[in-house]
């Protein structure tokens, strides 16, 4: 009984099924409290992504990220984060937010633990938006645009709209133009 104990006391059970991907002691060896065994998932892989601080924002459970490998740039993979960590971390002195997206299944290639991704998070979407160039509005007031629409005869009219979602190059127009309507995005005048 007591050498029956004795083995089982001696066995190591990983708390996950997985590879062991590294070993670092030999049988007989005296090992410290440091790691000497690295065990890797083999299913349900997570991607760790780090998100600068100003985007903290966009870190929200169940937004969707587009994702692509870097051993497989042409394969577009899509994910959605299922843990925020609760504290900012330190990416080389810089404040990050740590996010972790699951990746889906990819029978067509082999994606391997500590392969290098490259993410963009979706945190808005508008699907069929009227878009104008960034550089085409103006802010009139506090909340207030509008754009200059060129008319027929090469005359700007000023045109009150209602901006949407925006990114550095576009503009969703919610309302006040219409599909079609041609903008200036240059400098203009007024008297």
């Amino acid at each position: 009984e007591q050498a029956r104990r004795g083995v089982e006391d001696d066995c190591l059970t990983a708390p996950f099924d997985g590879a062991v991907t590294s070993l670092t002691a030999v049988p007989g060896q005296t090992v410290g409290t440091g790691p000497i065994i690295r065990i890797a998932s083999t299913q349900d892989l997570l991607a760790r992504i780090y998100l600068d601080e100003t985007d903290a924002d966009k870190a929200t459970l169940g937004n969707r990220v587009h994702l692509t490998l870097d051993a497989y740039p042409d394969l577009l993979l899509e994910g959605e984060i299922v843990i925020v960590e609760p504290a900012l971390d330190f990416v080389d002195g810089t404040p990050v937010v740590v996010i972790w997206v699951d990746l889906p299944d990819t029978p067509e290639v082999a994606v391997l633990p500590g392969m290098t991704v490259e993410a963009e998070v979706v945190a808005d979407e508008a699907l069929g938006a009227l878009l104008v160039p960034i550089q085409a509005l103006h802010e009139l007031d506090a909340g207030s645009y509008a754009v200059f629409v060129v008319q027929e005869d090469g005359t700007l009219l000023l045109t009150p709209v209602t901006p949407g979602l925006r990114d550095y190059a576009n503009v969703q127009i919610l309302s006040g133009l219409q599909a079609g309507d041609v903008v200036s995005t240059g400098t203009v005048e007024t008297r």
